[in-house]
């Protein structure tokens, strides 16, 4: 036989089991292995080595301990491969650890047995074979043992059932081929015939390399390098043996015919010893033949090569290029070195690096092109390394620079040529010997990586910054974008095909009442018309098929709104879904305004009408009239006849009245103020009222006290008052009590209209004198009556209110100054009526909002309702107002919201004064510190001991007028604006300064004073805390 392949399946089995329990024990702790594994390798090995002992008959100890050696392991595989799959499939339930704890007592049971000679009672070999002889409880070992492996074989299944990923099922099968073909391989061990051979370890090492495949193949762990070369090694190892066990065989055998025993032992060894001394010998040996070939520049050249390895880490150009000159120039001992390479950015060649040419500047700077004759001649030689002469010429002849080059290293990358270095004449000999051309030629390869990944990654960082300027400008350009987007205060949409809104400005949520979240992504139709499909009349379609734009009328809201919108189609790259841009105008007031100016000019002809028809009829009625006082003259008085003279005078003189009265109401005549007395203008009112419309059923209340005139126009206050008693008489649907009250209060005349009818919806009350705003129905009125009056008693003035009676319907009160001396007159009022605290909260909207960017929101906040307020007015008119908070009326001051006052407040009683707001006109006068000083004295009168305020920073005045009274400043933020905080924790300057307490303080205090219009309490404190303050208490 040429081998006995009977020692040598265990031997490879024992091999590769010890191999994977080496590798299980360096991994482990690392990665996924278990001990478990480790055990299962462990048993699997001892049933290798002993079954190659035993199967290899060697001289020490005998076969039959062997065998039962072989046995301790074959008996324990089953139980350790059941128990690594548990690991392996992480099950943690309570049956799985039972069986295992009862398989490792069963596991020493059998050992004892085994030990006893229970299992195996003989073996050995006779006539050369190798027999053995089970024990009476061989059967019953056996199958305890390996009915563990019928446990494996059911976990795997259900596991594989449970699992649905195709991935783990073929992983998880794997272990189940080799469990069966172990299974089989252990049954042939119980026939004696077939169980000689190591049939039963063979099929165990295909279930181990079957679970270490799956292993591999699934990653469940990663491999090391050692186990790598442990497997090279083993390779090494048997492709060597059978190698010398051949020719062993073929010299002895053939050659001499002579046998040689104990050949493949032999083979084995020297297999051995050759791959253990294969790698130490070649390194040796390759040292001892470089040492003696380069001598002392050997340990230049290894750190050449090392370098040259180590090149491709390097990405920076420029520091490639120093690194390689200065490093080659310094192995080699040459005169000069420099090194070039192609810009893509200049489209030329140009030196990044030279060495010993530091005398020579205008080298360093020198650029090549494609076509200069240096780079002609390189690209054109295929070579490594160019060895000879290679000239270089630098600048403009005859003075051109001329350097003469030894050898010049071509740094391609495939065929591309990026660069080259030149390499100038040696210094210590004519040329480069073998070796240093052969490590030229591999440090020329490295760098030729090392220069496309720095080139490379130039153009990759030239490219990222482009990119990034590219994204700054197009984040600067989006910005631009967004905010003309959204500063365009017409709703504006851009929407696709599909009617999907991709993008909205904040005008369109503010008009259609819908945040961004409730527009993105929604269809036009649902979001901003509540419908359900395409509106009808829709251009869209139009417009993106014939790429121009359309328009179209559409209203909103239930018809509150009407836009005339514009479709403009946006242009997108082809296969991109089509764009297109939607633009609401708003035209509901020019529509209103077209109505209104029809109307207009309707009255308009009927006023000219009305002034020729009275032309006409005033001559037959003059007629009528003088006739029948002739005839009343000529009558008898007691006839019937001047009865009938008596009544036609006084009808004719009725119509008469009527054509004036309706003459001077068309008459367009510029408004001239003069004395009016209300009464005359309230009675033409009427009867202009009663001659218009049905009044039968309304009854009239008078209820005028004798007030002097006032000041303004007879024909627009007659205008204002036939408005009232119109819209009056209309509520009360013709049928009710209108009441008209004439009083004076103060330095003002109070004309009240009050009516039974159902009042004003307390939705509506506050925009009833917004122009065009009605609640009649389509054509009973324009909405404008009451903006007119509205606009007329401001203008003189005056102010108009709105409220619901109780117990009654609607009462309209117009305010008059009776003079200009009124009308300019400034005083302070406490916001104690619901009517001025309605004063100082449309401040705050008109200034703080309106001026200062506040957002509406933060306008009447909780903190705001307990307030204390004051409101300035000028004349019937509210021109400012301020705040003040105490402790007592809020849990914290509003502007620690913004800022922290802890540090500041230092357990004293502190107060805010807040939200001064003042017209623009009003701001050089008395109003802003009159509210400031009023204001004061307020937090003086309630205790406080320090006070703060917050300005914001662009008034520069009001900063100033407070630091004059004593206020610093402790800080600021931003809320919108930014915004000062003073504090004054003192009494003020003024108080201490007795000269300006004398000229300044009291007469200003006089003057403040006598122009409160306070309650009696509130007017007590500040009059109190004044003559503290002025030092009169």
């Amino acid at each position: 036989m040429f081998i006995d392949i009977k020692p040598v399946i265990p031997a490879a089995a024992f091999v590769i089991y010890v191999l994977f329990a080496v590798f299980g024990v360096r991994r482990d702790g690392r990665d996924r292995i278990q001990w478990s594994f480790i055990l299962y390798m462990t048993a699997m090995s001892i049933w290798g080595l002993g079954s190659f002992l035993m199967h290899a008959n060697v001289p020490f100890m005998t076969p039959l301990f062997w065998n039962r050696f072989m046995v301790t392991g074959m008996l324990g595989g089953p139980i350790t491969i059941y128990h690594s799959l548990i690991d392996f499939c992480e099950t943690r339930k309570k049956r799985n650890t039972i069986l295992l704890v009862v398989g490792y007592a069963v596991f020493g049971v059998l050992l004892y047995l085994n030990l006893t000679g229970a299992l195996v009672e003989a073996a050995g070999f006779e006539d050369g074979r190798f027999f053995y002889r089970l024990g009476s409880g061989a059967y019953i070992g056996y199958g305890l043992s390996y009915s563990y492996l019928m446990f494996t074989i059911v976990l795997l299944i259900r596991r594989i059932q449970r699992r649905t990923d195709a991935t783990e099922r073929r992983m998880l099968s794997l272990p189940i081929y080799g469990v069966v073909v172990m299974l089989i391989g252990a049954l042939f061990n119980l026939y004696e015939p077939i169980g000689r051979y190591p049939i039963d370890l063979l099929a165990s090492t295909v279930n181990a390399v079957l679970i270490f495949y799956a292993i591999y193949r699934y990653d469940l762990v990663h491999y090391s390098a050692v186990v790598v070369k442990a497997i090279l090694y083993i390779i090494l190892i048997v492709v060597s043996a059978l190698l010398f066990y051949t020719i062993i065989w073929l010299a002895f055998h053939r050659l001499w015919q002579y046998p040689f025993h104990n050949a493949f032992p032999i083979a084995l060894l020297l297999a051995i010893v050759g791959a253990v001394v294969h790698q130490p010998f070649r390194r040796g040996a390759t040292a001892l033949v470089e040492r003696l070939y380069l001598g002392e520049n050997l340990r230049y050249n290894q750190q050449l090569r090392e370098f040259a390895e180590s090149l491709t880490t390097i990405v920076e150009l420029e520091k490639l290029g120093e690194l390689t000159v200065g490093r080659i120039g310094e192995t080699f001992n040459l005169r000069w070195i420099l090194m070039f390479v192609y810009d893509y950015s200049l489209l030329e060649y140009r030196v990044i690096s030279s060495y010993g040419l530091e005398d020579r500047p205008e080298v360093r700077s020198h650029t090549f092109s494609r076509n200069d004759d240096l780079i002609r001649y390189i690209s054109s030689r295929s070579e490594r390394i160019i060895s000879g002469t290679v000239e270089l010429s630098v600048g403009a002849h005859p003075n051109a620079t001329r350097l003469v080059a030894g050898a010049a290293l071509p740094l391609r990358f495939q065929t591309r040529l990026n660069g080259c270095i030149l390499l100038g004449p040696l210094n210590d000999r004519d040329v480069f010997n073998q070796y240093e051309i052969e490590t030229l030629e591999s440090l020329s390869d490295q760098c030729a990586v090392a220069l496309e990944n720095a080139i490379s990654f130039e153009r990759l960082r030239s490219q990222q910054k482009r990119l990034q300027d590219l994204n700054t400008e197009l984040k600067i350009s989006r910005n631009k974008l967004e905010a003309f987007f959204d500063g365009i205060t017409t709703p504006l949409a851009i929407q696709d095909i599909n009617y999907n809104i991709v993008m909205a400005n904040f005008a369109a949520t503010r008009y259609f009442r819908r945040g961004y979240d409730q527009l993105i992504g929604r269809k036009c139709y649902e979001a901003f018309f509540g419908r359900d499909r395409p509106c009808l009349g829709c251009m869209a379609q139009d417009c993106l098929h014939a790429g121009i734009a359309f328009s179209t009328e559409m209203d909103a809201r239930d018809g509150d709104i009407t836009f005339l919108i514009h479709f403009y189609p946006v242009r997108v790259p082809d296969g991109n879904d089509r764009l297109f841009l939607e633009f609401f105008q708003d035209v509901t007031q020019q529509k209103e305004l077209q109505r209104e100016l029809i109307q207009s000019e309707k009255l308009a002809g009927i006023g000219t009408l009305a002034s020729g028809m009275a032309h006409e009829i005033n001559n037959p009625l003059s007629g009528i009239s003088g006739t029948a006082e002739l005839m009343i003259d000529s009558l008898d008085p007691g006839s019937e006849l001047h009865e009938y003279a008596t009544d036609i005078l006084r009808y004719s003189k009725n119509a008469a009245d009527v054509v004036r009265d309706l003459t001077s109401y068309s008459r367009r005549e510029r408004a001239e103020l003069e004395e009016v007395d209300i009464t005359e203008a309230l009675e033409s009112a009427l009867k202009l009222a009663h001659r218009g419309m049905k009044l039968e059923k309304v009854k009239v209340r008078k209820e005028i006290e004798n007030v002097p005139n006032v000041r303004g126009s007879v024909n627009e206050l007659s205008q204002v008052f036939l408005n009232l008693i119109i819209n009056a008489i209309q509520a009360m649907d013709g049928n009710g009590v209108l009441s008209i009250a004439v009083t004076g209060r103060g330095e003002n005349t109070v004309v009240s209209v009050t009516d039974t009818g159902p009042g004003i919806d307390t939705r509506h009350i506050d925009r009833v004198f917004d122009p065009f705003f009605t609640t009649k129905d389509p054509g009973d009125g324009s909405g404008l009556g009451l903006s007119i009056s509205h606009q007329i008693v401001t203008r003189l003035g005056g102010r108009i209110f709105a409220r619901n009676d109780e117990g009654a319907g609607a009462v309209f009160e117009v305010w008059l100054p009776r003079n200009e001396t009124s009308r300019s007159t400034v005083r302070f009022v406490n916001a104690a009526s619901d009517p001025v605290r309605e004063d100082t909260f449309f401040l705050q909207r008109k200034i703080l909002v309106g001026e200062k960017g506040y957002l509406a929101e933060t306008i009447r906040r909780d903190e705001d309702e307990a307030a204390f307020h004051i409101v300035a007015y000028k004349g019937l008119q509210p021109v400012g107002t301020v705040s003040c908070i105490t402790p007592d009326m809020v849990a914290r001051l509003p502007i620690e919201k913004n800022f922290p006052l802890r540090d500041f407040m230092e357990g004293k009683r502190c107060v805010e004064i807040d939200r001064l707001a003042v017209m623009h006109d009003e701001r050089g006068n008395i109003v802003p510190l009159g509210l400031m000083t009023l204001a004061y004295l307020y937090a003086r009168a309630n205790g406080a001991e320090r006070v703060f305020v917050d300005v914001f920073s662009d008034e520069k005045a009001l900063v100033g007028m407070y630091k004059k009274l004593g206020f610093r400043v402790i800080g600021s933020y931003e809320s919108p604006l930014p915004v000062v905080v003073l504090a004054l924790d003192h009494h003020t300057e003024y108080e201490d300064n007795s000269n300006r307490m004398e000229h300044f303080v009291r007469p200003f205090m006089h003057r403040l004073l006598s122009r409160i219009e306070l309650s009696e309490p509130v007017k007590t404190m500040i009059l109190t805390a004044a003559d503290i303050v002025t030092g009169r208490s």
